[in-house]
């Protein structure tokens, strides 16, 4: 059976299921034809389970499927929890047209809030009322929300938060999943304002944040209300974008112990979730995600963004995403090569990576797997061999073939059931009972055996980025092999998705890491750049002892693009607040229109976007469309 409707990564896990169901067959029965053999790397348990998503032909999931329980995200995709075992038949149903398994997502004010005048929103004029964000919903899809904070309370101490859902949570007595979810515990107002008045508040809400936790900082930048203080942090001092917004946050969780923060199936919940409650409480909504991850083909294809893309097409709807920081960690080539012509990829794994202030990491163990795709034209027809750094050859692989041999898995598909589109995928999985990669450059070799066309982008997966093991378990291309443009993350690339860049609102300059635009499909993205870096913002755990005979502060500094984006999506309320039924679209385009040139010059510019964002002129412009856009006036 050809798994055509499998993504690589289940096509690889399914054929370890089927592997282990096999004793003197070869598994290569149940995937496309190829010319290598099949060679246990470690196989997958039959019955593990992972979520997917899966895009049907209908509006009902596959009857012999129903025991599952399938949750509808938008259109006809749905997410599901599956056993490996089960995939091979779900591929061969006829009602099913895609299935795509969950990547691994990983997490991506004083001043900062006057360099977005959104400020000057919240002050208002004469005769102009100011915006806060009040009567707009801004979820939260991180890690971590302190919500004992003061920054999340109303000024009678209850909770700013109508709901927060912990993914993570088996449910106790007492306790439920939301409707229309199996897992995870969903907490209510009225639960958390209980909490809130308990001696122990997590033992009432069993969501206990980390001491300076993503979530927290996040969400203070969005919507904080200042009023969390210290005698270091003044009252008042380090407000959000959008302070009297209503909140709702989610811990997505992973059920497939790859060492990762989340998936994006579970990610895909979570919209779906916070989309719904929305919906049911009639208020206009501004997801932020500052989260991420490398693979896909960066044009809005994946079912992921589509999910997204769908939510988002309900006026009062829209979605912030971080560009992503992958700018410096060389996870991006390309290049043409024409019918004939060869081109090799350096693609190195175990450390050595050069880092933006010029040191290198120190060669360490790679513990974890490493994984690559390369997307290119199906005019095209490409072979692939990879070569370890020990001289072991894999390969040739053509269009239509399939290879798993030691801790090597490549497989070339010409006609992508998303896009339509030639694609490479191949994982480097350490050996079983080994415990790590081959360290070393693994050379791609590409020879384009039909090259009408000949463009290509590769990227590999983001990794675990571990500073005390030297960053060795994130792979990445050697040298000059490395381009330095098109490294925007997903969901970055969705379509109606805001992507934010990183910039210094001290230096007025773009980030070294901030990711770089345009998209594969080569659409004008990141939107608009705010700031991200060097910036201060609530606390988890703020005022508790630390264990070191101190507390913790009430504000913390973090730089990235994860904290330019929800300067960006608190913006986004306080458009919502003047006009509730803009469209995501709208959105964007306010923003675009309204943003301040970098160094003067119009246009679109792959660090910047169209600029950095501008909140005071973005509200001028919705409330009289016919004042001008981007100038170099101060508003």
């Amino acid at each position: 059976m050809q798994l055509k409707k499998l993504d690589p990564r289940l096509r690889r896990y399914a054929a370890e299921a089927e592997l282990s169901s096999f004793e003197n067959e070869s598994p290569l029965d149940a995937l496309p034809s190829g010319p290598a053999s099949l060679e246990t790397a470690g196989a997958a348990p039959l019955g593990e389970v992972r979520r997917v998503l899966v895009e049907l032909q209908t509006e009902q999931p596959p009857a012999a499927f129903a025991d599952f329980n399938w949750v509808h995200v938008a259109g006809k995709i749905y997410s599901v929890s599956l056993p490996m075992n089960r995939m091979v038949e779900l591929n061969g149903h006829p009602l099913v047209e895609t299935v795509e398994a969950g990547r691994r997502w990983f997490p991506m004010l004083d001043s900062s809030l006057p360099e977005t005048k959104a400020d000057t929103v919240h002050q208002g004029s004469v005769g102009v009322p100011g915006r806060t964000g009040a009567g707009v919903l801004v979820g939260i899809i991180d890690y971590g929300m302190d919500f004992t904070l003061d920054d999340f309370r109303n000024a009678d101490g209850t909770t700013r938060l109508a709901f927060l859902w912990d993914q993570r949570l088996d449910a106790r007595q007492g306790e439920h999943a939301p409707d229309d979810f199996s897992y995870g515990v969903e907490y209510g107002a009225d639960q958390i304002n209980q909490a809130l008045n308990a001696q122990d508040p997590f033992s009432v809400v069993r969501h206990r944040a980390d001491a300076g936790s993503h979530g927290t900082h996040v969400a203070g930048i969005a919507a904080g209300n200042g009023r969390s203080h210290d005698d270091t942090f003044v009252e008042g001092t380090h407000l959000g974008a959008a302070p009297e917004a209503t909140l709702i946050f989610v811990q997505p969780d992973t059920n497939d112990g790859s060492d990762t923060f989340t998936d994006s199936s579970h990610v895909v919940d979570a919209v779906a979730y916070i989309m719904g409650k929305a919906d049911a409480l009639d208020m206009p909504c501004v997801i932020n995600m500052s989260l991420g991850q490398n693979g896909g083909s960066h044009d809005g294809e994946s079912l992921v963004e589509r999910a997204i893309d769908r939510l988002l097409e309900p006026l009062g709807r829209a979605f912030v995403s971080a560009a992503g920081n992958e700018h410096v960690w060389h996870g991006h080539a390309a290049g043409t090569i024409k019918t004939g012509e060869s081109r090799e990829l350096r693609w190195k794994t175990g450390g050595g990576m050069p880092l933006p202030d010029g040191s290198v990491t120190q060669t360490g163990t790679d513990r974890t797997s490493s994984e690559l795709e390369i997307w290119y034209s199906s005019v095209d027809r490409f072979a692939v061999t990879l070569i370890a750094p020990d001289g072991a050859e894999y390969g040739p692989v053509t269009p239509g073939n399939t290879m798993l041999k030691d801790e090597v898995f490549i497989d070339s598909e010409r006609f992508s059931s998303l896009n339509g589109q030639a694609r490479i995928y191949m994982q480097l999985e350490a050996p079983f009972g080994l415990g790590m990669l081959r360290s070393g450059v693994w050379t791609v070799k590409l020879e384009a055996l039909e090259g009408e066309n000949g463009q290509f982008d590769a990227w590999i997966e983001r990794d675990l980025r571990d500073k005390k093991n030297n960053y060795a378990d994130q792979s990445f291309f050697q040298g000059g092999d490395f381009d330095p443009v098109r490294t925007l993350g997903t969901p970055a690339t969705t379509r109606r998705a805001i992507a934010v860049a990183n910039y210094s609102h001290h230096s007025l300059a773009p980030a070294a890491s901030s990711s770089r635009g345009p998209t594969r499909d080569n659409r004008n993205k990141p939107e608009v750049a705010a700031p991200g870096t060097n910036i201060v913002a609530s606390g988890a755990q703020g005022g508790r002892n630390n264990g070191r005979g101190g507390v913790h502060p009430m504000r913390v500094t973090k730089s990235g693009t994860s904290m330019a984006a929800p300067h960006v999506a608190g913006i986004v309320a306080l458009l919502f607040q003047e006009a509730r039924s803009l469209s995501a679209p709208q959105v964007a385009n306010l923003l675009m229109a309204t943003s301040d040139n970098p160094d003067g010059a119009p246009g679109f510019d792959v660090a910047w976007g169209f600029g950095r964002v501008n909140a005071a002129r973005a509200l001028r412009l919705l409330r009289d469309p016919d004042q001008p856009g981007r100038t170099d006036a101060v508003i």
